[in-house]
């Protein structure tokens, strides 16, 4: 059975992208990497193993950083707008927090948890309908 994809890519269409429909999570993620590479609050992290993210089109710059939690990150962004479209997380698991607002169709990026409240600044609305993912 074929799983359903969906597609996206940078600001100015040098990188393309698609991914399994169905991500391991879809949250809203509140730790100071986030908020500064996303210049809010939060960033819009779809969560799949770095396994389903296949590059359609372009050859994304990577930029590593340790998060604030010890780990390396590398940003993936286009070489010609700056677009950032995911980060590649090591758990030692392989996964890709893609930019939820980097699909073609944005609203198929619904979160359905917060994850680092305490680090959420304090003026920060925090939507309490959605779940806490506990810190790992």
């Amino acid at each position: 059975m074929a799983t359903e994809k969906v597609t996206g890519g940078c600001l100015c269409g040098e990188v393309r992208f698609e991914t399994d429909a169905e991500p391991i999570a879809a949250l809203l993620c509140h730790c100071t990497d986030c908020q500064r590479v996303s210049g809010s609050a939060y960033y819009a992290a779809y969560i799949t193993p770095l396994a389903k993210l296949t590059v359609l089109k372009g050859d994304p710059a990577g930029y590593t950083v340790k998060s604030d939690r010890g780990r390396d990150n590398t940003r993936r962004f286009c070489r010609t707008c700056g677009s950032r479209v995911w980060a590649e997380i090591d758990r030692g698991q392989g996964i890709a927090s893609i930019n939820g607002m980097a699909f073609d169709d944005a609203s198929h990026f619904r979160p359905s948890a917060n994850h680092r409240l305490e680090t959420a600044p304090n003026w920060c609305r925090i939507d309490s309908d959605l779940a806490e993912l506990p810190v790992d």
